[in-house]
């Protein structure tokens, strides 16, 4: 199987799951669990109760994200360009081995509180040199400001102008993301089906928060004795706050239906929706998204490349020089040259 995968079948799901066997963690990921322990202790101290919205809580949350994210080291020869697109401002990111005509809309991450295209440069230029892409990073609007359905209609309103504004056509055009990122890459999709819209080439999620609610079955003690990154919050917000998840960040409670596939997309029909690729780390409580997500998209019939990393944490693509990101990196390049009609230049 590529990228050293095999399927092996887990106990309680009765269903191959590809899963990374060897080799084991590199001596940098090692190290940084470590380092990742104790920023989940950071994570957790700026979590707060969804029904009492705390201001320095989310100005804090946003400073700290950035200040982490924005050390990381940026890809050779990475450029960005600020525009607007339909109103939405967003960086454009190129590097030397960027096809101008391969397009990932990626989406960031950040439980639609935090995040922004500063905050993930790194990020986005090492996926464009290691894939060949040209990335698009917008920054749609957050909670608490901004409600649901704000983050899917400018996920939407930023797509349409990819193809009005800057000429291209979908099959030219990835979506993708991390986290929310990856929830606002797969509800953009079904909002887009349901439009009647030409749709992308592909779709690339990194670890999805694809089941706000929390109903996965890894959302559990034990996973998050694991989870170095989200288990310390997600106990905060269990024994805490009485919370089974964090869908309260962005969603009203008035507005909080956890089947709505705008929300919890691990209830979306995608018949005859393009190929998805999702990687996720073992050792995270929203490892049941992502399989979740497998099961719709197989019922539905889709091409689906799936992934679980063996001991790694949610979204550790933030660490941008990693063995197993730049891995990563290359097997999403891998799947779009194989579902995307232009090809990587390396």
């Amino acid at each position: 199987f590529p990228g050293g995968f095999v399927p092996i079948d887990l106990e309680g799901y009765g269903a191959p799951w590809n899963v990374s066997m060897g080799p084991m963690l590199s001596d940098q990921a090692i190290k940084l669990r470590e380092r990742y322990n104790k920023l989940g202790s950071v994570v957790s101290f700026f979590a707060y109760d969804s029904d009492k919205v705390s201001k320095f809580k989310v100005w804090g949350q946003r400073k700290n994200f950035n200040l982490i994210m924005g050390i990381q080291p940026k890809a050779k020869g990475a450029q960005k360009e600020e525009m607007f697109l339909d109103g939405v401002r967003t960086w454009k990111v190129t590097t030397p081995n960027s096809d101008p005509n391969k397009v990932i809309l990626y989406y960031h991450g950040g439980a639609y509180i935090v995040g922004s295209p500063k905050g993930y440069y790194s990020l986005a230029s090492n996926l464009a040199d290691i894939t060949g892409t040209t990335v698009y990073l917008p920054d749609y609007r957050l909670a608490p400001e901004h409600y649901f359905p704000a983050q899917l209609e400018d996920g939407v309103k930023v797509y349409d102008a990819l193809i009005s504004q800057e000429g291209y056509s979908a099959d030219q055009i990835a979506l993708g993301g991390d986290s929310a990122g990856g929830n606002l890459s797969l509800v953009t999709l079904l909002k887009l089906k349901e439009q009647g819209k030409d749709l992308p080439a592909a779709v690339l999620c990194i670890s999805p928060w694809a089941d706000p609610p929390a109903t996965g079955d890894t959302y559990t003690e034990e996973m998050a004795d694991k989870d170095v990154l989200l288990g310390p919050v997600m106990r905060k917000n269990w024994t805490k706050y009485n919370h089974d998840g964090f869908g309260g960040y962005y969603v009203k409670n008035e507005d909080m239906d956890p089947s709505n596939p705008y929300i919890a997309p691990i209830h979306g029909d995608y018949t005859g929706c393009p190929p998805v690729m999702i990687q996720v780390g073992s050792h995270e409580c929203l490892l049941a998204d992502s399989r979740s997500v497998k099961d719709a998209l197989d019922k539905a019939g889709c091409v689906v490349g799936y992934h679980e990393w063996d001991g790694m944490w949610h979204v550790f693509h933030m660490e941008a020089k990693l063995p197993e990101t730049i891995e990563s990196f290359k097997m999403f390049g891998e799947f779009l040259n194989e579902h995307m009609k232009t090809k990587s230049i390396s």
